[in-house]
C-alpha cells in the first residue's frame, strides 16, 4: 500500500442516500456510513504531541511511539516509590511480565539483551477470595421473613475465616514503583571489581 497522509488524499463531495427521521423540527440521520472516517485509510499522520509525521501502527493512532513511550515513562516516574525493603512479586510494565524478585528481573533482561534502564517495575498485591454472606446464598430461595439459624451464620463465618487462609496466587500491579538503580549499580560495581 502506498503512503497515505491527510495531505495527499483528495476529499471529494459525493451524494449518498440516507435514511433520516425528523424530531422537533431537526433531521436526524439514521444511516451509518461504513468506513466513513478518513483515519481508517491514513497510513501516516502528524503526531498530536510533537507534530512529526509517523507511520500508524493502529487505525486510531494519534501520537508517535517516541511520544507515547515518553508519556508512559513520565506517568511511571510520577508514581510513589516503594519501600526499599519490599519483598514480593514484581510486575514489569515494560515487558508485561511478573517476576519473583529483582534477581529474576535482571536475569530476564540479560537473557533478552534488554537494557535494564527500560524496566518499569511495580509492586504487586495478591488478590483474595471474596467472602460470602447470607444474602448471596439465600436471596431468592427463602421467604422475606426468614431468619437464618445461628448455626448457619457460624458456618458462614467459619468458611470466611477459612477463605482468609487460602492464597489465590494471582497478583495485580500496584501504583508504587521500585527503584532498582542502586541495586543495578551495586551489581555492576561488583562485576567491575
Amino acid at each position: 500500500m502506498d503512503k497515505l497522509t491527510i495531505k495527499n488524499l483528495e476529499i471529494k463531495k459525493k451524494f449518498i442516500e440516507v435514511e433520516c427521521i425528523e424530531v422537533d423540527g431537526k433531521e436526524i440521520i439514521l444511516t451509518r456510513v461504513l468506513h466513513g472516517d478518513i483515519n481508517n485509510y491514513l497510513t501516516h499522520v502528524d503526531c498530536k504531541t510533537c507534530g512529526m509525521e509517523f507511520k500508524k501502527q493502529f487505525t486510531h493512532s494519534k501520537i508517535c511511539n517516541a511520544c507515547w513511550n515518553k508519556d508512559e515513562y513520565d506517568k511511571f516516574y510520577a508514581k510513589p516509590l516503594a519501600r526499599t525493603d519490599y519483598k514480593g512479586m514484581i510486575y514489569d510494565q515494560h515487558t508485561d511480565k511478573y517476576f519473583q524478585d529483582l534477581d529474576d528481573v535482571i536475569e530476564y533482561y540479560e537473557e533478552d539483551e534488554i537494557s535494564l534502564d527500560n524496566a518499569m517495575l511495580l509492586t504487586t498485591v495478591e488478590s483474595s477470595f471474596n467472602h460470602i454472606d447470607i444474602e448471596q446464598i439465600a436471596s431468592e430461595e427463602v421467604h422475606e421473613d426468614w431468619d437464618p439459624s445461628d448455626e448457619l451464620l457460624t458456618k458462614i463465618d467459619e468458611f470466611n475465616e477459612f477463605l482468609n487462609t487460602q492464597r489465590t496466587r494471582t497478583f495485580f500491579p500496584c501504583d508504587t514503583r521500585l527503584d532498582i538503580s542502586s541495586f543495578s549499580k551495586s551489581e555492576s560495581e561488583v562485576q567491575d571489581a
